[in-house]
């Protein structure tokens, strides 16, 4: 009779209860367990105060989702300019600033958005960089979106987009922290393709 295996670990289980772990009690983790607590300080900094001083109305988050919904696709497709993929970006800043980025930005999606604007994804930068997009040199960053873990928009006053900063090194604590849950690794379940929706119960947008 041959030998019954045993069930194969769920990732995304094992995921959802190392987060609520650190959720419950990060010192304890942190005494338990100091590497796996340390890549979730990583991907859990302080959260900044992201929020618009006035909001957005359900109108202009709507006109905005549909409009980066389009550009998303565009850029997914490889068909966006880089003019049409900074709009995106300056949509994605007012959507994450009024905590209503729609479902299809994801990393992934999100990702092809920023290679359209400036021809690299967020992994193929080897060196932090700081991008320039602004023609106007007067024009002066005022605030910070955090786009991905590892990319921050700049902006002005107007919310016009002044500048992209990459860190690969953050970008790296992500992949890394994917790699511990073995999210991404398993491609016969949903896992993979929802694995920011895990990394977001701990910060979407973590810089």
């Amino acid at each position: 009779m041959p030998t019954r295996q045993p069930p194969k670990p769920d990732a995304h289980a094992l995921a959802k209860l190392m987060y609520s772990k650190y959720a419950a009690n990060p010192q304890k983790l942190r005494s338990d367990m100091p590497d796996v607590a340390q890549m979730l300080d990583a991907m859990n900094p302080p959260r900044r105060l992201h929020k618009s001083t006035f909001g957005l109305t359900e109108r202009e988050a709507k006109r905005h989702q549909d409009a980066l919904t389009e550009t998303l696709a565009k850029a997914a497709s490889g068909d966006a300019t880089a003019d049409e993929a900074i709009k995106g970006l300056e949509r994605c800043a007012f959507l994450i600033r009024d905590d209503s980025l729609p479902s299809e930005a994801n990393y992934e999606t999100l990702s092809n958005l920023l290679k359209a604007a400036v021809g690299k994804r967020p992994a193929s930068f080897k060196k932090s960089e700081k991008i320039a997009v602004a023609d106007e040199p007067q024009r002066e960053v005022i605030s910070e979106v955090s786009l991905v873990k590892g990319v921050l928009l700049g902006l002005d006053r107007e919310m016009r987009l002044i500048s992209i900063s990459v860190s690969p090194h953050k970008v790296k604590q992500r992949r890394k922290m994917l790699a511990f849950v073995g999210i991404g690794q398993d491609t016969k379940t949903d896992v993979a393709l929802r694995h920011d929706e895990y990394l977001a119960e701990i910060d979407p947008h973590g810089a």
